[in-house]
């Protein structure tokens, strides 16, 4: 199959059928499980997990960036990042000094600092402002889906 298209080269355009959807979600599952089975093997964060395989195949990744959520995570937790940095409550905040808190914290956290973030800033999404019926039921969906990953992980070990 040509990683462009179906197995002809062509681009599938339209509603993809039940059958197809059917297929794709019996395979989904199979590479869940698969990636899943190497977290637990490496001691790897998922999302580290995914970025390298994305990478590793030529596939462009336009991952979170984690620097940007801590920066709303450290306004909300100000000072217990300046505690755990070994920094005074009362310093002027610059970049290097966030920078050594966001140390840290990765430090404090190595295996779920990425998921803590994640999760932050899904919280922090879900508590702003009010969302459309559509825009809910797609983060409903995508909040599921991603419940859903962590029980599976618990299942395939």
């Amino acid at each position: 199959m040509d990683t462009q298209g179906g197995p002809s080269g062509a681009t599938v355009v339209g509603r993809r059928s039940e059958d197809a959807n059917a297929a794709m979600e019996k395979q989904f599952d199979l590479i869940d499980c698969a990636i899943n089975e190497l977290v637990v093997s490496t001691g790897m964060p998922m999302q580290q997990v995914l970025n390298l395989f994305l990478k590793s195949r030529g596939r462009v990744n336009n991952g979170t960036n984690h620097w940007n959520i801590y920066g709303q995570y450290f306004k909300a937790h100000r000072l217990r990042e300046l505690q755990r940095a070994g920094k005074d409550a009362n310093i002027i905040i610059t970049s290097t000094i966030q920078g050594e808190c966001y140390r840290s914290f990765q430090d404090a956290y190595p295996e779920d600092w990425q998921d803590i973030l994640d999760t932050f800033d899904e919280t922090r999404i879900a508590s702003g402002p009010p969302l459309t019926v559509a825009q809910r039921s797609q983060e409903f969906t995508r909040l599921t889906k991603k419940v859903t990953s962590m029980v599976s992980l618990t299942l395939c070990t």
